[in-house]
């Protein structure tokens, strides 16, 4: 089974120039009550596959945008996880930015348990491998990174469009490393091997099965 994930973009909003903790918070949610003008990333097609969305304005519109004509289901576990409102005063909002990851690292800037999340995130991944399917999930940043952390630990391979934190529009494939060459730096899905490592590997589980 292989999941693509889809980091949802965000509502253009007028900024101020300093908030208070609970402003920046409340500017995050509605960020994600849309509407969504642009969404970075290519276009991706449904090709049968099952399309699930938070419940937010922008998951929805970011899949009729990037995933033409698929239906979708929205899913409460796919919800972005809130921010904890934190310490007190007027800063720039770049500021605010820094110290929500600089907590994240310690499982502190969200309003939701690391316990919790996982939770979400396990019955989520369950109900996906039940079914077995592939499939396609859009999310936001927060809730992507607490699926990947709970895929990596039942053994799924995270390739990414982009580096460090996970940004709007950002696109995802995850999938078991026995999917996986793994035997050099490319890892490549036996599906399309990229090497002749690759290649032989595939075609060795290939006639395995025959």
């Amino acid at each position: 089974m292989r999941i693509w994930i889809i980091c949802s973009g965000e509502a253009p909003l007028s900024l101020p120039r300093r908030a208070t903790a609970e402003e920046f918070a409340a500017l995050c949610r509605r960020a994600l009550d849309g509407p969504v003008e642009a969404v970075a990333g290519h276009a991706v097609a449904a090709n049968g596959r099952k399309v699930y969305i938070s419940q937010s304005v922008a998951a929805r519109q970011t899949a009729e945008k990037l995933i033409g004509g698929a239906e979708t289901t929205s899913s409460a576990l796919l919800d972005e996880i809130p921010l904890r409102a934190f310490g007190k005063g007027l800063l720039a909002l770049w500021l605010w930015r820094f110290l929500v990851f600089v907590r994240g690292l310690f499982g502190l800037a969200a309003a939701e348990s690391r316990t919790e999340s996982r939770r979400k995130a396990d019955a989520l991944i369950d109900a996906l491998e039940k079914t077995g399917e592939d499939c396609i999930l859009v999310s936001h940043p927060r809730r992507i990174a607490a699926l990947c952390d709970a895929l990596r630990v039942r053994g799924y391979c995270v390739q990414r469009t982009g580096l460090g934190s996970i940004k709007p529009g950002e696109q995802l494939l995850l999938s078991r490393r026995d999917e996986h060459c793994g035997g050099c730096a490319h890892n490549c899905l036996l599906s399309n091997p990229g090497c002749n490592i690759g290649r032989d590997k595939a075609a060795r589980q290939k006639t395995r099965r025959i």
